[in-house]
């Protein structure tokens, strides 16, 4: 038959046609999650389609993937979440490991496998010995192929989907007369070097390397390597060479067969460059692993609490901080537009922000441009569409500039998705989301707050930020005399400017260049209170919840200018660092970060010195490496996130203020790993896909860069 056969997957990626796994002509593709194709699969083969070995073998594995009884499997898997090496696990062959070598320092070049990204061609080698106790039935090889997709798909639609992974496969089922012997001096060539003669190849490793090469060859893609699956005694219940060309494995024993795609893809892990981070593998924290050289910071012995479960420690379809990295994973050019070059953007003239501005919530990017207002909205996956000018007004050619008019996203409806506003010349104008990826025209609401009125953007910090718990945005302005607020009507308008705290203005003494102010819910009760860095310490308002406050409290004598605290040196933040829904204090000082838990009544606990790093006298600078707290780990507890001069640093959150040590998780990003400059890039950090993690956002010369933490 010609052409190409296609079934359907369910899968996050965006754009309908993105082949996850190949078979000869069959092709499984990738749909958005919310197709409405999904479920209703394209050409169905049949017997009269004459379907190869391989293609049926894929297209069996497809169904029984979709089947009930193994969906049914999967959420019962036994063994979930526990750690590569917990007891009943090892066997005589020692417990689940990457062979002899695999694990200990730096990770041997590999030709074949450098890194994750791209295609790559997979061989399936099932092994059959003389007796049956050395066979596998042909459901139970169906069963290999379909945890092998179900393993390696996760990597493609999961872990990674902008890295345009994919596996073309050739499957071998390969029928041996040598016996089984334990006792045999060289476990793998007993089974290992017939069956490379059978398949056409030398014996030994030579042979599979020429195996593997020749299927690199025959599918045209980047990389490749091969499984052995067999029921003869091997050293380990699942292992992956030292030259990283093959993975051997005994489903029947160990993990069992419900566990096989976890434990080829944890082997597959081994052969892109990742190292174990279980005890028993063994692992360190320090090391030099993958494309990058980077420790591995999640080794159970070593990282705080033992680490988080990974796919490289535990039996879980799950990533730590630092295993993208060890697969060698990129940032991914996914736009060609709001870059220095590609769209002569300039941080001087033109805002770029992360929001949420269509029904959806996906994240999108928003670029205030020459002639207004663009947006990309988010696909599934992590992409973005292409920019188009959804408002013609707040742009630099209609007289908005940085430096003298605020413009900021949020949703002050409470209905489509984060809107536009502007704090310009006569007061404030609004642009709401239609929640579709349009806008409705600016309007102007307020004759307040703007240049014409005396604010300055030197001089008076303006906020949005939802003071009364309605879930609308309502406008908050630190003036001269004090704080001013304009309570949102839900409609895009906002009630008159009101005069509500005597403090925390310009005339009290408080400075832009020495005094940070934020709005910040410190009390959990869902409403932003004013939190105020002064001179001796921190200054906090509670939200009445009507658009006032409560007097200005001083609640901190640390911190401060007085401290020795400075602007231009030592960025503070609030993020919710307990899990609790309170916001608290973290400073990046002289020699590392401090933080102050929330007391959840409008103080703080003392301030401790927790991370010895990330701090000036270690030679982070704010001209130079932004700083950010943000969940990378899907915790629901704000992580330290520097982009440092090597690329991007990372310190795990373990709660109640506490962090781990910090490590490199990306080697991009960074002042001299890439050139990036805080007056030309700017980097963010934002759940990109939906999974609850933040991702690496930055906008370099060529575009936006995104990578997957």
């Amino acid at each position: 038959m010609a052409g190409v056969l296609q079934v359907t997957e369910r899968a996050v990626l965006d754009g309908a046609g993105h082949t996850l796994h190949r078979y000869g002509r069959l092709h499984v593709v990738a749909v958005p999650e919310d197709d409405s194709a999904v479920g209703q699969p394209g050409p169905e083969p049949d017997e009269k389609d004459g379907l190869t070995e391989a293609e049926a073998l894929g297209l069996a594995a497809l169904r029984l993937r979709e089947s009930d009884t193994y969906r049914t499997a999967k959420e019962r898997r036994p063994r979930a979440g526990e750690t590569w090496d917990m007891p009943g696990c090892a066997t005589s062959e020692g417990a689940l490991s990457s062979s002899r070598g695999v694990t200990e320092g730096v990770q041997p070049h590999s030709t074949n496998s450098e890194y994750l990204e791209g295609s790559v061609a997979v061989g399936i080698v099932i092994v059959q010995g003389p007796t049956a106790d050395l066979q596998f039935t042909d459901d139970e090889v169906v069963k290999i192929v379909a945890e092998v997709q179900e393993g390696l798909g996760f990597f493609a639609v999961t872990a990674n989907p902008v890295a345009g992974i994919s596996f073309a496969y050739d499957v071998q089922n390969v029928a041996l007369t040598v016996p089984a012997d334990p006792a045999a001096e060289d476990l793998e060539a007993l089974w290992r070097d017939p069956t490379m003669k059978a398949i056409g190849h030398k014996a030994g490793a030579g042979g599979v390397r020429t195996y593997i090469e020749g299927l690199r060859e025959r599918f045209s893609t980047r990389w490749t390597y091969c499984g052995f699956f067999v029921k003869y005694p091997i050293i380990k219940i699942a292992y992956a060479a030292v030259a990283r060309t093959h993975v051997v494995m005994n489903p029947s024993i160990g993990y069992g067969p419900d566990n096989t795609d976890t434990v080829f893809a944890h082997e597959t892990g081994h052969v892109f460059g990742c190292p174990d981070e279980y005890a028993a593998g063994p692992c360190d924290c320090g090391g030099s692993h993958g494309r990058y050289g980077l420790v591995n910071g999640n080794c159970e012995t070593c990282a705080a609490d033992g680490g988080i479960a990974c796919l490289m420690k535990s039996n879980t379809f799950a990533l730590c901080q630092y295993t993208p990295g060890h697969f060698g994973w990129a940032p991914s050019l996914l736009l060609r537009n709001y870059g220095y070059n590609a769209g002569s953007y300039r941080t001087e003239r033109h805002l770029r922000f992360l929001a949420r501005a269509t029904s959806d919530r996906r994240l999108d990017i928003v670029g205030f441009a020459e002639d207004g207002v663009y947006l990309s909205p988010g696909q599934p996956g992590g992409r973005f569409e292409t920019p188009r000018r959804v408002v013609t007004d707040f742009g630099y050619g209609s007289g908005w500039r940085v430096e003298k008019h605020v413009r900021l996203l949020a949703d002050v409806t409470n209905r489509d998705g984060e809107d536009v506003v502007g704090f310009g010349d006569q007061g404030v104008w609004v642009a709401l989301s239609n929640g579709d990826g349009t806008f409705q025209e600016a309007k102007f609401v307020l004759a307040e707050l703007g240049y014409g009125s005396g604010w300055r953007v030197e001089k008076h910090p303006r906020f949005l930020g939802d003071i009364t718990g309605d879930g609308c945005a309502d406008l908050v302005g630190f003036g001269d005399q004090g704080v001013w607020t304009a309570r949102s009507n839900g409609d895009g308008t906002f009630q008159e400017a009101k005069f509500v705290l005597a403090e925390l203005g310009y005339e009290t003494g408080w400075r832009v260049e020495k005094h940070p102010r934020f709005l910040a819910d410190i009390t959990g009760d869902g409403r932003a209170d004013l939190v105020g860095f002064g001179d001796q310490g921190v200054w906090t308002a509670l939200s009445n919840g009507d658009g006032t406050f409560q007097e200005a409290k001083f609640v901190l004598a640390d911190l401060g200018f007085m401290s020795g605290w400075r602007v231009e040196r030592h960025p503070r933040f609030l993020a919710d660092l307990t899990r609790d829904s309170k916001a608290d204090i973290v400073g990046f000082g002289e020699h590392g970060v401090w933080t102050a838990i929330s007391n959840g009544d409008g103080s703080f606990q003392s301030p401790k010195f927790v991370i010895n790093e990330f701090g000036y006298e270690t030679g982070w600078r704010v001209e130079k490496h932004p700083r950010f707290l943000a969940d990378i780990t899907g915790d629901g507890q704000a992580d330290v996130v520097g982009f440092g001069d090597e690329g991007v640093w990372v310190a795990r959150s373990r709660g109640g203020g506490e962090f781990d040590t910090m490590g490199l998780v990306r080697p991009q990003f960074g002042y001299s790993a890439g050139g990036w400059r805080v007056p030309k890039h700017p980097r963010l950090m934002a759940d990109t896909t939906g999974d609850g993690k933040a991702d690496f956002v930055g906008f370099g010369n060529d575009g936006v860069f995104v990578a997957r933490a």
